[in-house]
């Protein structure tokens, strides 16, 4: 219970930002300010350009939040869909989707996702896209397995037995016992969209550098590590932190003791 009015306070939290702030894609540029120490009106100094390096940080985790949210929404719903119906159905329709889950389970994400951004650039929407569909494999492939399981429960027996519909019992009972045991893995995929969409701006291969992202950040600031190793830290603990963050709030299994 905690852990949802946390995730919903975050939810809450973000879309405040995102409807307050100005500069969603350019934080101003300011010379004569550059490399200033944190202040009252730079609470993370400025950069090389002297842009305030707090805004740049906001911009880059609205940014990196934006490619979670497709990313996650993609593969979550169209995954769990696929893998109940792979798992619940046989003959040639089960095995068309399990072969389209399988062909998703080897294709490596990061590298669909570096054709993706170097074709139509480096946008949130193109890479949460990319990623998502890349990652609907292993989705699909947990629920087809936890769907077998359940549909040889007795209550679904019983159930086909009492005239029920197969869209009745997949939406009203086998889902529903389905998506909690798939969706504490959705951290964990938050997580790796979170670096590697990182990675994705650190190349910055089809990507716009004034971009504030993390990831552009730390490939601006990469020869500075030594003379002012903050513009390093700063990104890289915005990385850490929301890993961390996605990966607690959503990861809601328990750790059995004897």
């Amino acid at each position: 219970m905690k852990k949802n009015i946390a995730i919903l306070l975050l939810f809450a939290i973000l879309l405040v930002l995102v409807a307050t702030q100005r500069h969603m894609d350019m934080v101003p540029v300011n010379l004569m300010d550059k490399l200033a120490p944190i202040s009252i009106h730079h609470i993370m100094g400025t950069d090389i350009l002297g842009r305030d390096i707090s805004e740049l940080m906001l911009v880059g985790c609205l940014r990196s939040f934006l490619v979670v949210i497709i990313a996650g929404t993609i593969s979550l719903s169209v995954g769990v869909t696929v893998g109940i119906l792979t798992g619940y159905f046989q003959g040639n329709i089960s095995m068309l989707l399990q072969f389209v889950t399988d062909f998703l389970l080897i294709i490596p994400t990061f590298i669909v996702a570096l054709l993706v951004t170097a074709v139509f650039g480096l946008h949130p929407v193109s890479a949460g896209i990319a990623l998502g569909l890349c990652q609907m494999g292993h989705f699909a492939n947990h629920a087809a397995a936890l769907t077998r399981d359940i549909k040889k429960k007795e209550y679904i027996s019983i159930l086909h037995i009492m005239g029920y519909s197969r869209p009745r019992i997949l939406i009203r009972h086998i889902l529903p016992s389905v998506l909690p045991l798939v969706f504490p893995y959705f951290g964990s995929m938050a997580s790796s969209n979170i670096l590697q969409y990182a990675s994705l701006a650190f190349i910055g291969l089809g990507s716009d550098i004034t971009k504030p992202d993390w990831g552009t950040m730390l490939y601006q600031y990469r020869v500075y590590i030594v003379n002012e190793p903050l513009l390093i830290i700063w990104p890289s603990l915005g990385i850490f932190l929301m890993a961390i963050i996605f990966q607690f709030l959503f990861d809601t299994r328990k750790v059995e003791t004897s």
